[in-house]
């Protein structure tokens, strides 16, 4: 009974049920769904969202942006990681821009973006530039955590490049890189959103975002924000799992 209770399922399940009653509480104090819809208020909103067609397009929009950006910033991320992994001079090189986008907040490249790209592109663009830096450090790290030991035996063994690349390099690098990409994709879906709600593509869960806020619709604000969360959360939920099998895979074969 004990380790029913405190499964995963169960506490995700009791925590959920914990959220929605202190909102109830919350929006009966209140007691305005101007400032405060009730969930069932939301949850209505969602439904009448999802039996219209325009809003799936939207979502389909923005899914597209989100795959977009975060294949470029792997691809951007790694090639980068791995310059940064095998040349010290390349690392103190990316480390001030890499620090630098960290520390800018990421409404201020949104605005700057929207001097530059088309509406549609300012999210992608924006993500891609906050996301990079997370796969850039996470593949950097692999190459610093390398076993020194494991190298001088591939030394002494007449390891090629190649091998040494494939048995020692290889399975070092990846626990951080795919832990970054996992990382990474999860926040695309959170700039992306806000890119669309500060530019406005033609579609986009954060122009219909945008467009409710400016009509008072708080409950559609609240249901949007509850499709753009569930989606995320599921996905990087999925792409955990997905990476979590496949590294288990490459371990056995590796084995």
């Amino acid at each position: 009974m004990k380790d029913s209770i405190s499964s995963k399922p169960a506490a995700y399940c009791l925590s959920a049920g914990f959220l929605f009653a202190v909102w109830e509480a919350a929006a009966r104090a209140v007691n305005s769904p101007l400032i405060l819809p009730f969930p069932g208020e939301v949850f209505r909103a969602f439904l009448l969202m999802c039996r219209e067609a325009a809003f799936w397009q939207h979502v389909g929009a923005t899914f597209v942006r989100c795959i977009v950006s975060f294949a470029f910033s792997v691809v951007l991320g790694t090639i980068v990681g791995i310059l940064c992994g095998v040349s010290p001079f390349l690392k103190n090189f990316f480390s001030l821009p890499v620090e630098i986008i960290r520390a800018t907040p990421v409404v201020s490249f949104i605005l700057l973006a929207l001097f530059w790209f088309t509406s549609s592109q300012v999210p992608v663009f924006v993500s891609v530039l906050m996301t990079l830096p997370v796969v850039t450090t996470a593949t950097a790290q692999g190459f610093a955590k390398k076993d020194k030991n494991l190298e001088a035996m591939a030394r002494v063994y007449s390891f090629t490049k190649l091998q040494t690349f494939r048995w020692i390099t290889l399975p070092s690098v990846m626990p951080f890189f795919l832990s970054g990409a996992v990382s990474a994709f999860g926040l695309t879906w959170k700039v992306v959103a806000a890119g669309e709600v500060l530019s406005l593509p033609a579609k986009g869960v954060g122009t219909v975002m945008q467009t409710a806020q400016v009509h008072l619709e708080t409950a559609d604000v609240a249901a949007v924000t509850f499709v753009i969360v569930a989606l995320s959360f599921g996905l990087e939920k999925l792409f955990a799992f997905i990476v979590g099998k496949s590294t288990k895979r490459a371990g056995g074969e590796n084995a």
